[in-house]
Protein backbone atom coordinates (compact mmCIF):
# COMPACT_ATOMS: atom_id res chain seq x y z
CA UNK A 1 0.00 0.00 0.00
CA UNK A 2 3.04 2.95 -0.90
CA UNK A 3 2.37 5.67 -3.65
CA UNK A 4 1.18 3.28 -6.43
CA UNK A 5 -0.05 6.73 -7.56
CA UNK A 6 3.23 6.95 -9.41
CA UNK A 7 3.41 3.90 -11.52
CA UNK A 8 -0.06 4.79 -12.65
CA UNK A 9 0.00 8.86 -13.02
CA UNK A 10 0.50 8.41 -16.52
CA UNK A 11 -2.56 6.91 -17.39
CA UNK A 12 -4.48 9.68 -15.48
CA UNK A 13 -5.89 11.63 -18.60
CA UNK A 14 -8.54 14.21 -19.02
CA UNK A 15 -10.49 13.26 -21.86
CA UNK A 16 -13.05 15.48 -23.80
CA UNK A 17 -15.02 14.07 -26.09
CA UNK A 18 -15.62 16.35 -29.60
CA UNK A 19 -18.32 18.85 -28.79
CA UNK A 20 -20.74 17.46 -31.33
CA UNK A 21 -24.87 18.56 -31.28
CA UNK A 22 -26.46 16.10 -27.99
CA UNK A 23 -29.14 14.40 -29.55
CA UNK A 24 -32.57 14.36 -27.85
CA UNK A 25 -31.71 10.68 -26.62
CA UNK A 26 -28.32 11.71 -25.13
CA UNK A 27 -27.26 13.28 -21.78
CA UNK A 28 -23.88 15.03 -20.73
CA UNK A 29 -22.23 12.51 -18.14
CA UNK A 30 -18.94 12.33 -16.37
CA UNK A 31 -17.32 8.45 -16.81
CA UNK A 32 -14.91 7.46 -14.12
CA UNK A 33 -12.93 4.59 -15.22
CA UNK A 34 -11.76 2.55 -12.19
CA UNK A 35 -9.32 -1.07 -12.41
CA UNK A 36 -10.23 -3.12 -9.70
CA UNK A 37 -8.22 -6.21 -8.30
CA UNK A 38 -9.40 -8.71 -5.82
CA UNK A 39 -7.60 -11.86 -4.14
CA UNK A 40 -8.22 -15.03 -6.41
CA UNK A 41 -9.77 -13.73 -9.92
CA UNK A 42 -8.79 -11.42 -12.55
CA UNK A 43 -8.17 -7.82 -12.58
CA UNK A 44 -11.37 -6.11 -14.14
CA UNK A 45 -12.92 -3.14 -14.99
CA UNK A 46 -15.79 -1.16 -13.83
CA UNK A 47 -16.81 2.27 -15.28
CA UNK A 48 -19.04 4.69 -14.10
CA UNK A 49 -21.23 6.97 -15.62
CA UNK A 50 -22.22 9.94 -13.33
CA UNK A 51 -25.13 12.86 -14.24
CA UNK A 52 -26.69 14.97 -11.57
CA UNK A 53 -29.69 12.92 -11.39
CA UNK A 54 -27.91 9.14 -11.89
CA UNK A 55 -25.18 6.63 -11.45
CA UNK A 56 -24.52 3.40 -13.94
CA UNK A 57 -21.93 1.18 -12.40
CA UNK A 58 -20.86 -1.53 -15.13
CA UNK A 59 -18.48 -4.18 -14.72
CA UNK A 60 -16.82 -4.49 -18.21
CA UNK A 61 -16.05 -8.46 -17.89
CA UNK A 62 -19.52 -9.01 -16.65
CA UNK A 63 -22.86 -8.55 -19.07
CA UNK A 64 -24.94 -10.11 -16.24
CA UNK A 65 -26.61 -7.39 -15.17
CA UNK A 66 -25.46 -3.67 -13.85
CA UNK A 67 -25.73 -0.81 -10.38
CA UNK A 68 -28.27 2.28 -10.79
CA UNK A 69 -28.21 4.97 -8.00
CA UNK A 70 -31.32 7.44 -8.44
CA UNK A 71 -29.49 10.19 -6.97
CA UNK A 72 -32.90 12.49 -6.23
CA UNK A 73 -34.05 9.93 -5.05
CA UNK A 74 -31.57 7.99 -3.01
CA UNK A 75 -31.87 4.52 -4.43
CA UNK A 76 -30.15 2.18 -5.76
CA UNK A 77 -31.06 -0.61 -8.04
CA UNK A 78 -28.81 -3.71 -9.13
CA UNK A 79 -30.50 -5.23 -11.90
CA UNK A 80 -29.63 -9.10 -12.47
CA UNK A 81 -30.50 -10.25 -16.38
CA UNK A 82 -29.90 -14.05 -15.15
CA UNK A 83 -32.92 -13.86 -13.33
CA UNK A 84 -34.78 -10.94 -14.36
CA UNK A 85 -34.77 -9.54 -10.93
CA UNK A 86 -33.80 -5.27 -9.36
CA UNK A 87 -32.67 -5.71 -5.74
CA UNK A 88 -34.03 -2.33 -4.24
CA UNK A 89 -31.60 -0.27 -1.62
CA UNK A 90 -32.96 2.05 0.59
CA UNK A 91 -32.11 4.70 3.37
CA UNK A 92 -32.26 3.39 6.34
CA UNK A 93 -31.84 5.20 9.93
CA UNK A 94 -29.57 4.37 12.09
CA UNK A 95 -27.49 5.15 14.78
CA UNK A 96 -23.86 6.31 14.57
CA UNK A 97 -21.46 3.10 14.91
CA UNK A 98 -19.47 3.87 18.37
CA UNK A 99 -16.70 1.61 18.16
CA UNK A 100 -14.97 0.17 20.84
CA UNK A 101 -11.57 0.69 19.58
CA UNK A 102 -9.68 3.61 18.73
CA UNK A 103 -9.77 4.77 15.37
CA UNK A 104 -6.67 7.00 13.99
CA UNK A 105 -6.22 8.54 10.69
CA UNK A 106 -3.66 10.28 8.98
CA UNK A 107 -3.78 12.51 5.96
CA UNK A 108 -1.18 14.27 4.46
CA UNK A 109 0.05 15.56 1.04
CA UNK A 110 2.31 12.88 -1.15
CA UNK A 111 5.49 14.82 -1.79
CA UNK A 112 6.44 14.77 -4.89
CA UNK A 113 3.06 13.13 -6.67
CA UNK A 114 2.12 14.27 -10.36
CA UNK A 115 -0.53 16.56 -10.27
CA UNK A 116 -3.90 15.40 -11.55
CA UNK A 117 -5.19 18.53 -13.72
CA UNK A 118 -2.72 21.00 -11.55
CA UNK A 119 -3.97 19.65 -8.25
CA UNK A 120 -2.02 17.87 -5.28
CA UNK A 121 -2.68 14.33 -4.81
CA UNK A 122 -2.86 13.10 -0.79
CA UNK A 123 -2.68 10.16 1.34
CA UNK A 124 -5.38 9.10 3.77
CA UNK A 125 -5.05 5.97 6.21
CA UNK A 126 -7.12 4.62 8.66
CA UNK A 127 -6.23 2.20 11.36
CA UNK A 128 -7.71 0.52 14.10
CA UNK A 129 -5.98 0.22 17.37
CA UNK A 130 -6.91 -1.90 20.36
CA UNK A 131 -4.76 -2.12 23.35
CA UNK A 132 -1.24 -2.38 21.58
CA UNK A 133 -2.35 -4.05 18.20
CA UNK A 134 -2.78 -1.02 15.30
CA UNK A 135 -4.47 -2.61 12.05
CA UNK A 136 -4.63 -0.54 8.72
CA UNK A 137 -8.36 -0.64 7.69
CA UNK A 138 -7.87 1.46 4.21
CA UNK A 139 -5.72 3.42 2.64
CA UNK A 140 -6.88 5.70 0.23
CA UNK A 141 -4.95 8.11 -2.59
CA UNK A 142 -7.48 11.07 -3.69
CA UNK A 143 -7.38 14.35 -4.91
CA UNK A 144 -9.40 17.59 -3.48
CA UNK A 145 -10.72 19.36 -5.53
CA UNK A 146 -11.19 17.06 -8.06
CA UNK A 147 -14.95 16.85 -9.99
CA UNK A 148 -16.59 17.55 -6.19
CA UNK A 149 -19.89 16.98 -7.22
CA UNK A 150 -18.83 13.21 -8.22
CA UNK A 151 -16.95 12.94 -4.94
CA UNK A 152 -20.51 14.13 -3.35
CA UNK A 153 -22.32 11.16 -5.66
CA UNK A 154 -20.27 8.78 -5.06
CA UNK A 155 -20.50 9.56 -1.12
CA UNK A 156 -24.29 9.30 -1.07
CA UNK A 157 -23.76 5.81 -2.79
CA UNK A 158 -21.86 5.00 -0.05
CA UNK A 159 -23.49 5.93 2.57
CA UNK A 160 -26.64 3.53 0.75
CA UNK A 161 -24.33 0.39 0.58
CA UNK A 162 -23.11 1.39 4.28
CA UNK A 163 -26.70 1.38 5.74
CA UNK A 164 -27.81 -1.91 4.19
CA UNK A 165 -24.76 -3.86 5.50
CA UNK A 166 -25.46 -2.13 8.98
CA UNK A 167 -29.03 -3.54 8.63
CA UNK A 168 -28.52 -7.52 7.89
CA UNK A 169 -25.01 -7.53 10.64
CA UNK A 170 -26.80 -9.92 12.58
CA UNK A 171 -26.21 -12.52 9.97
CA UNK A 172 -22.38 -11.54 9.71
CA UNK A 173 -20.47 -14.53 11.69
CA UNK A 174 -18.91 -13.71 15.17
CA UNK A 175 -15.26 -14.17 13.55
CA UNK A 176 -15.14 -11.93 10.93
CA UNK A 177 -16.34 -8.56 13.15
CA UNK A 178 -13.29 -7.73 13.67
CA UNK A 179 -12.68 -3.64 13.91
CA UNK A 180 -11.01 -3.41 10.31
CA UNK A 181 -14.26 -5.51 8.87
CA UNK A 182 -16.50 -3.50 10.94
CA UNK A 183 -15.03 0.35 9.90
CA UNK A 184 -13.95 -0.52 6.59
CA UNK A 185 -16.45 -3.19 5.04
CA UNK A 186 -19.72 -1.62 7.12
CA UNK A 187 -19.84 1.63 9.06
CA UNK A 188 -17.94 2.92 5.81
CA UNK A 189 -19.83 5.90 5.20
CA UNK A 190 -17.45 7.06 3.09
CA UNK A 191 -15.67 10.02 4.81
CA UNK A 192 -13.33 10.12 2.30
CA UNK A 193 -14.78 11.86 -0.50
CA UNK A 194 -14.86 14.82 1.77
CA UNK A 195 -11.47 15.36 1.42
CA UNK A 196 -11.22 14.47 -2.81
CA UNK A 197 -12.16 12.33 -5.21
CA UNK A 198 -10.12 9.19 -5.13
CA UNK A 199 -7.60 7.90 -7.55
CA UNK A 200 -6.51 4.46 -5.61
CA UNK A 201 -7.83 2.67 -2.44
CA UNK A 202 -7.18 0.01 -0.99
CA UNK A 203 -9.49 -2.04 1.78
CA UNK A 204 -8.52 -4.10 4.76
CA UNK A 205 -10.12 -7.21 2.74
CA UNK A 206 -7.35 -6.40 0.07
CA UNK A 207 -9.42 -5.43 -2.51
CA UNK A 208 -7.90 -2.30 -5.09
CA UNK A 209 -9.32 -0.17 -6.78
CA UNK A 210 -7.40 2.66 -9.15
CA UNK A 211 -8.66 5.33 -11.12
CA UNK A 212 -6.96 4.73 -14.71
CA UNK A 213 -9.08 7.14 -16.38
CA UNK A 214 -11.70 10.15 -16.64
CA UNK A 215 -13.75 12.52 -18.99
CA UNK A 216 -17.09 14.31 -19.75
CA UNK A 217 -18.45 11.96 -22.53
CA UNK A 218 -22.20 11.96 -23.67
CA UNK A 219 -24.14 8.93 -22.97
CA UNK A 220 -27.83 7.21 -24.08
CA UNK A 221 -30.38 8.80 -21.27
CA UNK A 222 -32.26 4.81 -21.58
CA UNK A 223 -28.68 3.53 -20.12
CA UNK A 224 -29.81 4.96 -16.58
CA UNK A 225 -33.00 2.96 -16.46
CA UNK A 226 -33.72 -0.56 -15.28
CA UNK A 227 -36.35 -3.08 -16.75
CA UNK A 228 -39.70 -2.39 -16.09
CA UNK A 229 -40.69 -6.18 -16.40
CA UNK A 230 -38.32 -7.45 -13.66
CA UNK A 231 -39.42 -8.76 -9.96
CA UNK A 232 -38.38 -6.12 -7.17
CA UNK A 233 -36.94 -7.10 -4.25
CA UNK A 234 -35.44 -5.57 -1.17
CA UNK A 235 -33.76 -7.45 1.91
CA UNK A 236 -34.48 -6.08 5.45
CA UNK A 237 -36.94 -3.03 6.54
CA UNK A 238 -37.45 -0.84 3.85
Amino acid sequence: MKTRLLEYASLLLLVSLPGNAVASNEVDAIKLVYQVVEEGIDPYVVNYFITDSHIRIEDTSDDSGYIIFDIKQNKIRSVSHFNKSIFLILEHESADYVPDYKLVSEYKEIENAPKISGKSVYSYRVSAVNDSKSELCMDIQLVPGLLPDVAGYLQQYQKLISGQLALNLNNTPEEYLTPCYLTDLVFNVGDYYKKGLPIYEWHSNDKKRMLLDYGTVKAAADMFETPVDYREFSVGKQ
